[in-house]
């Protein structure tokens, strides 16, 4: 079954990740290039910028494209504007903004078409930690219900330090769309290798993501640790259906400290060997090592999207590409798990 992608990009053009936009330009262009060494006629490309709810524009969209040159001609072009840090972002526009976009749809049995949204921002969306909107936006959390419903993937991919406060709800943000939370540290070498075998092997990027090995792939020298936030990650997709709901239960009492921020960990710590630290502002997020992602079919009984049809066998194993091993552990959560007061 041949295999097409549409990938669009919500990138976040707020004063606070100025340092890091040579970075997210050089990290873009890798994944996409990649995505189009293999069929470049398969893969379609489009931009949404998106600042703060204070600006006087929050969204810039820029169609579907199946030129990379256009596409790195857009984010070329991106010029960072000075304002507040300590803005809430627009993400709920530049989400709702993908929903308009031309999709390819899945009508064709002999090709399956893989829908991604890739998230890349420093902070909290409008509405996370207050009830007050002056733009009336949308409801983020029931948002992402329309991305289940027209088979969107999102992938949110956060620059830390600032994040981490935040990266409990866009880890649950994503795996309600069968996504990931990634921390920007990772981003490059993970979707490269995720998108690519999603384009030449069997399963869809759903499948791929429960694969990934959580501290080899996804924690490797960052911020996040799944440990302390998975429960609250469960305790949202379980139990929350609107914004509202996040405030009230998650965000009141989470406040961590600068130390946190900054390096530190503020919370009660079980692993001894594990030892928090911000990556250098001089690291090169291109030169992490790379990625081996091995193919077993997923049947539609664990929940996550398949293709149907598909040619995929019980034997199969497909080594995409790389040097360093991942395990094949999961990262499936399980939303019955029992919530206590700790996770708070």
């Amino acid at each position: 079954m041949t295999t097409s992608i549409d990938i669009a990009v919500c990138l976040d053009r707020s004063s606070s990740i100025a340092f890091y936009s040579k970075q997210i330009r050089l990290s873009l262009r890798s994944i996409l290039n990649r995505a189009l060494s293999c069929h470049q006629s398969d893969v379609r490309m489009a931009l949404i910028e998106f600042q703060s709810h204070s600006h006087h524009w929050r969204t810039n969209i820029h169609p579907f494209t199946s030129s990379g040159d256009e596409f790195q001609e857009w984010i070329d072009a991106i010029e960072i504007e000075n304002g507040n840090f300590n803005e809430n972002k627009a993400i709920v526009d530049a989400l709702g903004a993908t929903l308009t976009l031309d999709w390819r749809p899945n009508n064709n049995i002999n090709r399956y078409h893989e829908k991604l949204v890739i998230l890349i921002t420093d902070g909290a969306p409008c509405s996370l930690l207050d009830d007050t909107c002056a733009c009336n936006s949308n409801d983020l959390w029931r948002l992402s219900d329309e991305f289940e419903k027209q088979d969107i993937t999102l992938v949110v991919i956060g620059i830390e330090p600032s994040i981490v406060i935040y990266d409990d709800f866009y880890c649950a943000l994503a795996n309600k769309t069968g996504g990931i939370y990634l921390p920007f540290i990772n981003a490059t070498r993970v979707l490269s290798s995720v998108i690519q075998g999603a384009i030449l092997g069997e399963d869809t990027l759903s499948q791929l993501f429960r694969r990934l090995d959580i501290h080899n792939d996804i924690e490797y020298n960052s911020l996040y640790h799944h440990k302390y936030v998975q429960k609250r990650v469960d305790f949202m997709m379980e139990y929350c259906r609107t914004m509202a709901d996040i405030r009230k239960w998650l965000y009141p009492v989470h406040h961590p400290s600068t130390e946190y921020i900054t390096g530190g960990m503020n919370v009660d710590d079980d692993d001894d060997n594990f030892e928090p630290g911000s990556p250098s502002l001089e690291t090169n997020y291109l030169l992490c090592p790379s990625i081996n992602i091995y193919f077993t079919p997923i049947t539609d009984d664990e929940g996550y999207r398949t293709r149907l049809p598909t040619t995929a066998s019980g034997d199969s194993s497909f080594n995409v590409v790389g040097s360093s091993p991942v395990s094949s552990i999961r990262t499936d959560l399980d939303l019955y798990s029992e919530i206590d007061d700790d996770c708070f």
